[in-house]
């Protein structure tokens, strides 16, 4: 991946991280989340890179998965904790902005991935059933910072 390309998305991701600490409203903080699947598919359109339309697809579906539940209602009825899924959301954005910014190994992106799709399956009806038991977590073996 191009050098710029790599800034522009660390640039992105820590703007969208630092706007969804700073708004209070939930619909504020998955419009500025959005933003990791959106500059992704901007970037595509400039470069092909399949980790970046693997970061597309999969916080695309986390996003629709975590939506689909506050619009529904569920996040008032299910055991999981939606301002736990919005600070653990926010956490993988920054991490996803540092990993761009340090030119981390695949690992480190790998491991951000994990959590997101983590966090958008514990948004469905067995995910949250799987969090509430505790076979779900928002952090990695790797992530103490959460």
């Amino acid at each position: 991946m191009r050098k710029e390309t790599r800034r522009r998305l660390a640039e992105e991701y820590r703007r969208a991280a630092l706007k969804m600490v700073e708004t209070p409203q939930l619909d504020k903080k998955l419009f500025y989340f959005s933003v990791v699947f959106g500059e992704a598919q901007r970037m595509l359109n400039l470069e092909w890179d399949d980790n970046l339309a693997l970061i597309h697809q999969l916080a695309q579906h986390a996003h629709i998965q975590i939506t689909s539940m506050v619009q529904s209602g569920a996040h008032n009825l299910l055991p999981v904790d939606i301002s736990d899924i919005i600070r653990a959301l926010t956490h993988a954005t920054s991490n996803l902005a540092s990993y761009f910014e340090n030119q981390s190994n695949i690992n480190e992106l790998y491991r951000v991935l994990k959590v997101i799709a983590k966090i958008g399956y514990a948004c469905t009806g067995n995910g949250s059933y799987l969090y509430d038991k505790g076979a779900i977590s928002f952090t990695s073996e790797n992530d103490s910072e959460q």
